[in-house]
């Protein structure tokens, strides 16, 4: 089935990185991209991986909302979106950044702990009445990377975690609150940062 909005016959036309090893030379800086924040990512990743996976108007959802890098490009590609984050100072600042009444139906973003089922799935409930819809199409998570960057003092953010096994435990739980909401036969992505060499990042999908 196809999940995209792409002229797969001339896909060598097309700017989706077809490569299995993408390589970035700049960061996006346009639009509402500002790097005011510890672990938010390149917008060319969410760019590539919303218009690889979807069409114009599905749904996007990411059970760590950081900044909105992601927000941002399902704005800028008619992408409607559903975000939580534990940060509620996070929260505020994309609320804010997010004032352009043009887009205020397709987007959906809340403080919210994503391990927590029931928090999860109200949310859900309540993102799909204000959004009209009835599913999520696409799951993107870039989550903390253990204890390298703490965003909260809240005992349930993931990066107050130094052990591995525990993250993963509780890493688990969180893709099983959200992917239960994914349509069936539909993807995910985990984005995973690697290290810094020679002033670039490197990540792992």
């Amino acid at each position: 089935m196809k999940f995209n909005d792409l002229d797969l016959k001339n896909w060598k036309e097309c700017d989706i990185n077809t490569d299995s090893l993408w390589l970035i030379n700049e960061r996006d800086k346009s639009g509402k991209h500002k790097n005011i924040y510890h672990g938010n990512f390149i917008p060319q990743i969410p760019n590539q991986l919303i218009r690889r996976y979807t069409k114009e108007n599905e749904v996007v959802l990411e059970p760590f909302m950081g900044s909105g890098t992601t927000l941002f490009e399902c704005e800028k590609l008619s992408r409607k979106y559903i975000g939580f984050d534990i940060n509620p100072v996070m929260f505020e600042y994309v609320n804010n950044a997010m004032s352009d009444e043009t887009y205020k139906h397709n987007f959906y973003i809340n403080h919210c702990n994503s391990l927590d089922n029931e928090q999860v799935d109200e949310n859900i409930q309540n993102a799909n009445e204000k959004l009209q819809t009835k599913g999520v199409q696409f799951v993107l998570m870039h989550q903390p990377y253990m204890d390298i960057v703490k965003f909260t003092e809240d005992e349930n953010d993931m990066s107050k975690i130094d052990n591995i096994n525990e993250f993963v435990k509780k890493f688990k739980i969180i893709c099983e609150n959200s992917l239960k909401h994914l349509d069936k036969n539909r993807y995910f992505a985990v984005v995973i940062g690697d290290v810094y060499k020679n002033g670039g990042k490197s990540y792992d999908l």
